[in-house]
C-alpha cells in the first residue's frame, strides 16, 4: 500500500498544561509519519484526555444526581401555597421562596401593596393577592376560596399573620402587667390565634374538597412563645425613666400557636396533612435602638439578630417533601436564643 505524505508545517496536537486544560504538541516526522517520541507524547495526551472526559462525565452525572435529589426533596412544582401576613417583611420573603421553588402562591394580608410581587409575576411565577381581615371568618373564607378558584386547591398554608402591637392600645400596652389593656389582649389573641384558626379551617375545607392527600401547614410562633421574654434587655428604657415591659399578650398568643399546631397534626394526619411550627427569633429592623441591638446580640450565641431571609430555608423545608416524616414538631431558628 502506498503511503501519501503531505508537505507543510508540522501538525499541532493538544497537550495538557494543567488540570482541565491543554496546549498543542507539534507532531513532526519524516515522510514516513511522526517519530516514536511524538507518538509516545500523543499516547500520553490521549490517556489524559480520556481521563478528563471521564471526569467531566462523572461531574455531569453527579450534578444531575444532585439536582434530581434536591428537586425531589424541595421542588414545589404544581402545588398551590397560601401565605398569610404576606405583605409584611417576612411574609414577602416566604411568598418569594415558595414561588421560586415552583409553587403557585396565594398571598393574603389585611392591607398593603400587591405590587410587591410584580417582579415575581413578570419572571413567570404565579402569585394571586387577596386583601382580607383574617380575624373575620367570612373574609377568611372568601379570600381562600378566591385563591383556590384562581390557582387551584391549596396544599400548603403558612400562617404568618399577626400584629406585633395593638394599634388601639398604643402607648399603654408596654406598661405594668396589672395595667395591660383588655383591647391589647384581644388584639394579640385575635391577630395570632384567631387568624390561624380561621385560615386553617378554610384551607382544610378547600384541601378536602379537592381530594388532596399531601398537605403542609406551617404555623409561625416566636421565641417569646417558647420562653418568657427577657425583660432585662429592655432595662435601657427603664433606666431612661420609662415604664417598659415586653407585654404578656404576644407571648401568650404565640405560645398558643404551639399547641394549636400539635392538635392540627393529630387531626390532619389521616388527611395527609402535616402541621409544624416555625419558631423564629428577632429580626433586625432599621428602627431598633442601638442599646436594644447590643443587648439582644449579647444574649444570642450566634451574636446577631436575624436578617429577613434567615427563615426562608426553614419555610421551604417544612413546605416540601424534605420534611415528609415530620408533623407536630417545633422547628426553632433563633440563633441559639432559646438554648440559653
Amino acid at each position: 500500500m502506498a503511503v501519501q505524505t503531505v508537505n507543510g508545517p508540522p501538525a499541532r496536537v493538544p497537550r495538557f498544561s494543567g488540570a482541565g486544560s491543554v496546549t498543542p504538541v507539534a507532531v513532526t516526522g519524516g515522510a514516513g509519519g511522526p517519530d516514536g517520541q511524538t507518538l509516545r507524547k500523543f499516547a500520553v495526551y490521549s490517556s489524559q484526555l480520556a481521563s478528563v472526559v471521564l471526569s467531566s462525565h462523572k461531574q455531569l452525572k453527579n450534578n444531575e444526581m444532585r439536582d434530581h435529589m434536591l428537586g425531589e426533596m424541595f421542588a414545589l412544582d404544581g402545588r398551590v401555597a397560601i401565605v398569610t401576613g404576606a405583605l409584611g417583611r417576612l411574609g414577602r420573603e416566604y411568598v418569594r421562596t415558595l414561588a421560586r421553588a415552583g409553587a403557585s402562591v396565594g398571598a393574603i394580608d389585611v392591607s398593603g401593596d400587591a405590587s410587591a410581587f410584580t417582579a415575581l409575576i413578570e419572571a413567570g411565577h404565579q402569585v394571586h393577592t387577596e386583601l382580607a381581615d383574617l380575624a373575620i371568618k367570612a373574609e377568611t373564607d372568601r379570600a381562600i376560596a378566591a385563591i383556590a378558584r384562581a390557582l387551584g386547591a391549596p396544599a400548603i398554608l403558612v400562617n404568618n399573620a399577626g400584629m406585633g402591637s395593638s394599634p388601639a392600645a398604643a402607648g399603654s400596652e408596654n406598661g405594668r402587667f396589672e395595667d395591660y389593656p383588655e383591647v391589647a389582649w384581644d388584639t394579640m389573641i385575635d391577630s395570632h390565634l384567631k387568624t390561624t384558626f380561621f385560615a386553617s379551617q378554610a384551607f382544610i375545607r378547600e384541601y378536602r374538597a379537592a381530594n388532596q392527600r399531601d398537605g403542609s401547614i406551617i404555623n409561625v410562633s416566636s421565641t417569646y412563645g417558647v420562653v418568657s421574654p427577657d425583660q432585662s434587655i429592655y432595662q435601657y428604657k427603664r433606666a431612661g425613666g420609662a415604664t417598659y415591659f415586653k407585654p404578656v399578650g404576644y407571648s401568650v398568643a404565640k405560645s398558643g400557636v404551639l399547641n394549636f399546631t400539635r392538635w392540627l397534626a393529630e387531626y390532619g394526619a389521616p388527611l395527609g396533612i402535616r402541621a409544624n411550627t416555625l419558631v423564629p427569633g428577632g429580626v433586625r429592623e432599621a428602627g431598633h435602638a442601638p442599646e436594644f441591638i447590643a443587648e439582644y446580640e449579647a444574649r444570642t450565641p450566634l451574636g446577631r439578630m436575624a436578617a429577613d431571609s434567615d427563615y426562608n430555608g426553614a419555610v421551604l423545608f417544612l413546605a416540601s417533601r424534605a420534611s415528609s416524616y415530620m408533623t407536630g414538631a417545633t422547628l426553632v431558628v433563633d440563633g441559639g436564643w432559646t438554648a440559653r
